[in-house]
């Protein structure tokens, strides 16, 4: 496999952030948070062009993964770890010492996140609408 490059997304990458959200998970948690207070930021995996993306935000209390979405292709060749690496070492330089998740009870990306060493610290009950449940998963470091 080709070395993979993980950085900060540029201005001019915006757009394919914006439209690997609406193909994986049919809305854009990147425009959703451009729209509120919170410090975000994302970091991309790349190779010729974004393979994977993680976004990130926070406020003063707590810092999270809003959309983590690797593509098909790219999937368990342990890019979706270095953007958890990376959004770690995001944290770590602001002084937090958890990264949370929100991922959806039936997600497929759930036992990803338990394989990293995340676990649950809540249930969050009709998170994404009415009977659609979420996990509220942290990582301390």
């Amino acid at each position: 496999m080709e070395k993979v490059e993980i950085r900060v997304m540029n201005d001019s990458e915006v757009e394919d952030v914006i439209l690997s959200e609406y193909e994986e998970i049919g809305y854009s948690v990147f425009v959703n948070l451009s729209m509120s207070d919170y410090n975000k930021k994302v970091i991309i995996a790349y190779i010729n062009r974004i393979i994977g993306h993680c976004i990130l935000y926070w406020d003063n209390e707590r810092f999270f993964i809003g959309s983590l979405i690797v593509k098909k292709e790219w999937r368990n060749k342990g890019i979706g770890k270095l953007l958890i690496e990376r959004a770690i070492k995001e944290a770590i330089k602001l002084g937090f010492k958890k990264l949370y998740a929100d991922v959806p009870i039936k997600s497929d990306n759930f036992l990803f996140y338990f394989l990293i060493g995340f676990e649950v610290e809540e249930v969050l009950r009709h998170y994404y609408g009415i009977g659609k449940h979420a996990f509220r998963l942290a990582l301390s470091f």
